[in-house]
This record gives C-alpha cells, structure tokens and sequence, in this order.
C-alpha cells in the first residue's frame, strides 16, 4: 500500500516562523520526503485536512495555488507508484520519487515551456526563445500565475477560454493567431515526445487560427532617401536609430537581433559572414561603399561591430531586448518627424529591401535566399549552387538606387 501525506517540516523552521511544505511517500513502512517549493506558517496548514487555510490578516498568500499544487502533487506521486507496481517489480519510495520528477517536469506546461525556453537560449535561437517567452508571459497572465496547469488539463473547453482571454487583452486578430500558433506549437511538439497528459486529437481542433491580410510594411524608394540624406546632427538617439536601420538595409533587411550579435570576427575582407539566427542558415554579404562608411562610423573596442550589446553590463539577451524596443521607439519617432505615411520599425527595412528588389526586377528565388527564409525549401534546393556573386550583385543595385 502506497500513501502520501502531507506535513509542514517543524524541524526546520526559517528566520520568518514559516516551515517547509513538504510530502512523505511510505511504501512498505519506509518513508521518503519530497519538498515542495512553498513554506506555510504553522497557523496557515491544517493537519488534519492537509491543506494550507486562509487565516484572518494573512490574504497576500497563495493558498488556493498552494492546495493545487498539493492536490496535483499527490496525485502525481501516487500514479507514479501505481506505474511501478504495474511493473511487477520490486521498488522503493526513492523509486516512486525519481519516477515522479522524471514525469512532472514535462506533465507541467509551464515547467515544459521553460524547459524549452532554457534549451532556445543555450542554442542561440534568439527569436524563436523570444516567441516562447511571451507566449509564456500570455499564458501565466490567464492562469493568474499559478504555474501548475497540467498537460491533460488542456483541452477542446481550455482553449476555448484562453483563446477568449486573448480577445480580451489583444488589440488585433493575428496577434491573438500569434499566439494561439505558438501554444499549439509547443503542445504539438509535446504530443511528440508523448508527455503525460497530451492528446494526439488537438485541443485547439475547434478554434480557427487563420491571419488576416495586413498592409505591407515597406516604405518607397523616396522615403529611403529621405532617411539617408536628412540632417539628424542635433538628434544624435534618432541619429543612430537611422543609421542601425540603414545598415538593416543595406545587408539586405538583415534582422534586429542578427545585427546585434553581429561580432567584428563575422567580417573578412569586404564580406560579412554570419549565421542567422532565426533559421541558422549561413549568409555572406558584401560590404559595399555604404556600409563600410557607417562600421567606420561606430569604432569601438567592444567584440561587437554595432553599438547595441556590451557584455559587461550584464546578459546581452536581456540588452538585447531593450535595445530593439529602443530602436523601434526611436524608428516612431522618425517616421513622425518626417512624417511618413507607414510608421517605421525594425522590420521595415526588411521588408522594403525585398520589396524594391522585386521591383527591380531580381528573381523571387534570389530574394529569397538573400533574406535566409527557410520555409522556402523547394527554392533552396533548387538554388543550392547558386553563386553568392548573383546576390551581392543585387544588393549593389539596390544600394545605388538610394545613393
């Protein structure tokens, strides 16, 4: 007979009278203890009940998050003994509890979604951690930060209500889309790996994810100019707010996060070399007349070519951040000093570079692989061999349009 109980650890008390909330596994008369992340004092656990209580003047604690956590908690180790036994072997309460934390890491969506946090930062997958991360954020704003929501908790009614608590906190369509994608991203990605809890029939079956067309971000060739050759000496933030978006876009729409990470080792010679960090594609671009003048204009003693990160003020990916909020306030604030009809944004000069080229009249499959898109794998196999000369040659024309 396995049983769990649950206990306030009295022999450890902390500096504020609260005590650790802790489980005991018994299983043949031998005990093995789990400790919860929570501490309760004495006067806000019943015994009998095994349960935290609200007492008069203690309203700030998270008691419903904690009895959850309790409920969820015993079940989770109780199935994992039942598992062993199922087995037909012989096993130990210490057993029962490495089965448990094998199991509740991925059972947690919240706990998973970290995991898979953790994993995008260690790979350097900036953008798809950036995605995660606010989903994640949307996620613990619906659940009220209670972190114990369960794989199999997600279902055809679960999404339902989330996806109206997206209508009520988004201001449009596609970023609630954006959303609702990434969850079902991350939920398939579980069913895969067969997380306890998931469903191979998808919750989100009932829910249409489907973007609406949008204007295009990308601004005419005049506009271009007009950023290039306008006097910004007095506004040195603006200044250099152009400047970075002028370098995106003479590097062929380079991404924020690509120039960021950009490091003086990625240059050779008169080409940049990097990786991109959204697809890991490999890209080399020439550096032509226009920017080399504004690498020159930033020196710096930094291992970064770009003024953007500084490794000894802390985590570059949280600089990271900052500074692409940054630059898209400045990049506003531009657009309405020359008032411009689009507001700009980091993304622009992407855009606008493929959005010339086509106009100019450069094969679709040239842009595409000048921009790294992965998603088109039937043009990149069929320009696997392509010279890099054919692209260079296309972002020089490009370039001296705006010269």
């Amino acid at each position: 007979m396995i049983s769990v109980r649950v206990r306030l650890d009295t022999y450890h008390p902390k500096k504020d009278d609260q005590y650790p909330l802790i489980f005991q596994i018994i299983y043949r008369r031998k005990k093995k203890v789990f400790f919860s992340p929570y501490r309760l004092p004495l006067n806000c656990f019943d015994k009998k009940e095994e349960r935290a209580i609200d007492p008069p003047h203690a309203k700030s604690l998270l008691f419903e998050e904690i009895n959850a956590y309790i409920r969820k908690t015993c079940d989770g180790l109780l199935q994992s003994g039942k598992v062993l036994q199922e087995l037909g072997k012989e096993f130990s309460t210490g057993d029962i509890l490495d089965l448990y934390r094998s199991r509740r890491g991925n059972s947690y969506l919240i706990l998973y979604m970290e995991n898979l946090i953790r994993t995008q930062k260690e790979v350097g997958h900036l953008g798809t951690l950036n995605t995660y991360q606010s989903t994640l954020n949307k996620l613990l704003g619906f659940t009220e930060g209670d972190r114990s929501l369960t794989f199999d908790e997600i279902t055809v009614s679960w999404v339902n209500q989330f996806h109206l608590y997206l209508e009520k906190s988004c201001a449009t369509v596609n970023t609630i889309n954006f959303y609702m994608r990434i969850l079902r991203t991350v939920y398939n990605r579980a069913v895969k790996e067969r997380v306890a809890g998931t469903d191979p029939l998808s919750p989100f079956r009932e829910v249409s994810i489907k973007n609406i067309e949008t204007i295009k971000r990308s601004i005419d060739l005049k506009y271009i100019k007009m950023i290039r050759f306008v006097d910004l000496s007095r506004y040195s933030k603006l200044e250099e707010a152009r400047d970075l978006f002028l370098f995106s876009f003479y590097c062929r729409g380079m991404s924020f996060v690509d120039m960021a990470f950009l490091k003086k080792e990625n240059m050779m010679g008169d080409t940049l070399y990097y990786v991109r960090t959204k697809t890991s594609r490999p890209l080399q671009i020439k550096i032509e007349k226009p920017l080399a003048a504004l690498i020159e204009k930033y020196p710096s003693d930094s291992e970064y070519v770009l003024p953007i990160l500084d490794p000894v003020k802390g985590s570059v990916y949280t600089q990271y951040r900052s500074a692409l909020k940054r630059q898209n306030t400045r990049l506003k604030r531009l657009s309405d000093y020359l008032k411009f009809p689009v507001p700009l944004t980091s993304y622009v000069a992407r855009h606008t570079w493929a959005t010339l080229a086509k106009k100019k009249g450069v094969p679709v499959s040239v842009i595409s692989q000048a921009l790294g898109h992965s998603s088109e794998k039937i043009t990149y196999t069929y320009l696997a061999d392509l010279d890099h000369t054919v692209i260079d040659t296309a972002n020089r024309q490009i370039i001296e349009l705006s010269a």
